[in-house]
Formats: C-alpha cells, structure tokens, sequence
C-alpha cells in the first residue's frame, strides 16, 4: 500500500513534466507545430480566390515586409500582435474588415510558411478551428502566380519618396 501510495505522486509529476516541451532550435518547434497544423497550396488559394470564397487571408510578416509585396486581399497582422489584434473589434473595425469567426476559414501566410506555422498553432489554441498554412508562404505564391501580387511602397515610412541625392556614389 505504502509502494502505490508513493507511485501515484511520482506518476502525476512525471505526467505534468512530459507537457512542458523544450526545442534546442526554432526549427525543431516549427517541425512539431507542422504536425498540429493543416497546410493550403498556392494553386489552392488561388481557386478560393476565382470562386469568391469566404475566407480571412492574414499575411503574420513585419509590416515593411507587408508593403515590399502581398497577396492581394489579405491583411497584415505581425505574428508577435497576431493573438491579441484576431479577437480585436477596434483592430478588425480600423482595416475595415469583419472580425473572423471561430469557425471560419482563416489562411496565414509568411515568406517561406515557418512563422505561419506557428501562428496558426497559436491562434488554434484560442479556439479557431478552421486555420490553415499557405505552404510555402509568399515565395511560393510569388513564384507561382507572379502576376498576382501587390506592392504598397509608399507605405515603407516615406523610404521610397525620398529624392534621390545628387553627387558621387
């Protein structure tokens, strides 16, 4: 009795300690959110596109990587804002947009689709059910369809409206 009432304890901790995961890399934790997340192609997004489906296209890169090209009708939500500006009335209200529903189709994309990945584990934990990766990320849509993306430079905090210096190199 005394061996089954020490082994319990033991079992809880045991049990409590394998939840908290540890990654020696960035990549190593991508690897395991790709196991928890469901990934879209290019060729796929681009159909939702033709056939005016109803999703919430949402680009996780940096606002200057945003505005240097993006696929056109998605908004820009840095991942390190993603998980308080999603459920945000006042955000969605300030881009114009409705605010995604639980279970709505919401497609995240970044450059190469590791950031989107993660932010795809994340906001599924908040309850969204119906969260998808663009596989890939942009280069891939940039490569595939490079007829169908936009920039917005003069957004770039006025870098590209800056007159050109007259002089030597």
């Amino acid at each position: 009795m005394k061996k089954c009432l020490f082994a319990i304890p033991l079992i809880l901790l045991l049990a409590a300690c394998s939840k908290n995961e540890h990654f020696n890399t960035a990549d190593e934790m991508v690897a395991k959110a790709m196991q928890k997340v469901e990934f879209i192609k290019s060729e796929q997004l681009h159909e939702l596109m033709e056939n005016y489906e109803v999703y919430t296209l949402i680009d996780v890169r940096q606002e200057l990587e945003h505005y240097r090209g993006y696929i056109p009708g998605s908004v820009n939500i840095p991942r390190g804002s993603l998980e308080f500006n999603i459920e945000d009335p006042e955000y969605w209200d300030g881009v114009g947009l409705y605010e995604p529903e639980k279970d709505e189709r919401i497609i995240l994309y970044c450059l190469k689709g590791q950031r989107s990945t993660l932010a795809a584990e994340s906001i599924k934990k908040l309850g969204y059910k119906n969260v998808y990766v663009l596989d890939g990320g942009f280069k891939k849509w940039e490569l595939t369809y490079p007829d169908i993306y936009e920039k917005d430079l003069e957004k770039l905090s006025g870098q590209d409206k800056k007159p050109a210096k007259s002089g030597s190199c």
